[in-house]
């Protein structure tokens, strides 16, 4: 996992969650000017995380910001039959706090937005929404109508358009490419504890209160195989004991003791099964 950062933009209080931007920002607005992420950013692995820090090293005393589409492509698209998010909206914010993101640029995914031409996305989007300094994003990132445009194509769009573009290399764990797929397939089997190598630490579960007054994971989520784990709550400033969490093959979640279930937390960290 990489050390955390803390950003030098101005305006950013050191820790805060950062913000939600769903549409344009105006001319003078502090968030302009960002170095600016390019991804789907379901969660924060490791990959996603040196991302970050190459965005603070282009960055200086600007804003560093991640485009994060709600809802997920894939799930507009309707290609997924079974859930398969890593993370939460929720999630996600409290994941990048740490790494010193100030924004997530998270418009609707929509027809009109998968529609627009690569161009489009580019003067639209990039120019006149947001105003960028530069882009990053990796090598097989595409963008545009039926995904038409990719990183050459940006490149040469960004110096047309004035903001730089950097290709991010491909981070390996142990001669493994880190993917959010790997990941998945990690939790599916119910192997927590690879998936945690891979994403620099516990998996955030964020829970939902059904109205009988259990717990159950948030219907987004992808589903561990069902078992017995080992986890603990997400608190500022919590020094985590350990417990177990049973999740049950409807996504039910049932931490046992000490936590009466009327006092759980929403959120969760889930490491190994137990």
């Amino acid at each position: 996992m990489m050390s955390p950062v803390v950003s030098t933009f101005a305006s950013r209080k050191a820790g805060a969650l950062p913000e939600i931007v769903t549409e344009s920002l105006a001319g003078e607005h502090p968030l302009r000017g960002s170095v600016l992420i390019l991804g789907n950013f379901d969660g924060l692995h490791v990959g996603h995380q040196q991302l970050v820090h190459m965005a603070h090293g282009l960055a200086g005393k600007h804003p560093v910001s991640v485009m994060s589409c709600e809802p997920h492509p894939r799930s507009f698209f309707a290609t997924q039959d079974e859930p398969f998010r890593l993370a939460t909206p929720s999630a996600k914010r409290l994941l990048m706090a740490p790494y010193g993101v100030d924004f997530i640029y998270s418009p609707r995914f929509n027809r009109s937005f998968a529609g627009m031409s690569p161009g489009e996305f580019v003067d639209d989007i990039l120019v006149e929404a947001l105003g960028v300094r530069h882009v990053i994003a990796g090598p097989d990132f595409r963008f545009g109508n039926k995904r038409s445009g990719d990183m050459r194509m940006l490149s040469e769009l960004g110096a047309l358009r004035g903001f730089g573009v950097s290709i991010a290399p491909e981070v390996a764990h142990a001669g493994i490419r880190v993917s959010s797929t790997l990941i998945r397939t990690a939790i599916r089997s119910g192997d927590l504890r690879g998936a945690a190598r891979f994403l620099g630490g516990g998996w955030l579960v964020e829970t939902r209160r059904r109205a009988a007054g259990s717990l159950e994971m948030h219907p987004d989520l992808c589903r561990p195989r069902a078992g017995r784990y080992a986890g603990f709550p997400e608190r500022a400033g919590y020094q985590p004991d350990r417990i177990r969490i049973d999740i049950t093959p409807e996504g039910g979640f049932i931490p046992l003791s000490p936590y009466p279930l009327q006092s759980a937390p929403e959120m969760w960290r889930l490491e190994t099964q137990d």
